[in-house]
């Protein structure tokens, strides 16, 4: 089966940059809308349409996601970057799709996501969602690569947070939820991001090089959001959990110290 692909050029400003490189804020937000554009390709349908036979609306929702950073060759204002997404294998209701980001030919950054089709198990409930089966027919490939990351998400499951919270986020509903109304997938990387910089704010500044994350639930407006960080050397591990502990998103990586340059 012929893999599927898109390719969309960007002129690199704010929105594409961080203070020292390709922004992983934004490049979750373009590499997911690549890979929601595919499977509405390959479905034939568009995402407003993504219905289950009870006509109730899917969601894919992010499982899993990787990043890499090439931190030693910095982005600059005046780049031009390009993204290529390819939808690599298909179990449905699961896909995975990888992007890569480049600037004049050379690759400066990753970004790979698993995805679920889900709906809400309860309407107007953030706290359970159920795989939606049967709707997505064409032919799966690549099956193995997503039955590794199934695997790994089940076992990251048991995951413990230790130690106090380095940040504690109250859910804005304004400023986090999407368009379904739920904390948006980037939004937990992003706190994530600010608890992993509090953590080390007072010792030589530290950027993400490789980050590998895992969501389990969801969120309510109002709720509060515990960030756990440990860290050795260059490799951190991060947990978000609710108030009650539930875990919600856990990543790790590494995060080696950088010299940043004001441009």
């Amino acid at each position: 089966m012929a893999i599927l692909t898109t390719t969309w050029q960007h002129l690199a400003g704010l929105p594409e940059l961080d203070i020292h490189t390709i922004s992983e804020d934004w490049a979750l937000t373009a590499s997911l809308k690549a890979h929601w554009s595919l499977i509405a390709q390959d479905m034939g349908l568009p995402p407003s349409r993504w219905l289950d036979t009870g006509g109730d609306r899917m969601y894919s929702a992010v499982m899993y996601l990787r990043t890499w950073f090439d931190l030693d060759a910095p982005v600059g204002e005046d780049d031009t970057i390009q993204s290529h997404t390819s939808l690599v294998a298909k179990k449905s209701p699961h896909s995975l799709a990888v992007t890569k980001y480049t600037v004049n030919g050379e690759l400066r950054g990753e970004a790979e996501f698993l995805t679920s089709l889900i709906k809400r198990q309860t309407r107007g409930s953030n706290k359970k969602f159920a795989k939606v089966r049967g709707i997505w027919t064409t032919p799966d490939y690549n099956t193995e690569a997503i039955d590794t990351l199934l695997d790994q998400h089940h076992a990251k499951k048991l995951t413990a947070a230790t130690g106090s919270p380095d940040l504690v986020h109250q859910v804005n509903r304004i400023r986090d939820f999407n368009a379904a109304d739920f904390l948006y997938f980037k939004n937990f990387v992003v706190i994530a991001k600010a608890a992993e910089w509090a953590q080390n704010r007072a010792a030589p500044p530290r950027l993400n090089a490789t980050r590998n994350a895992w969501f389990f639930g969801n969120v309510e407006d109002g709720d509060d959001i515990h960030a756990h960080v440990a860290r050795d050397g260059d490799a951190f591990a991060t947990t978000l959990t609710d108030a009650d502990g539930r875990l919600l998103f856990c990543s790790d990586g590494t995060a080696p110290t950088v010299d940043i340059k004001v441009r």
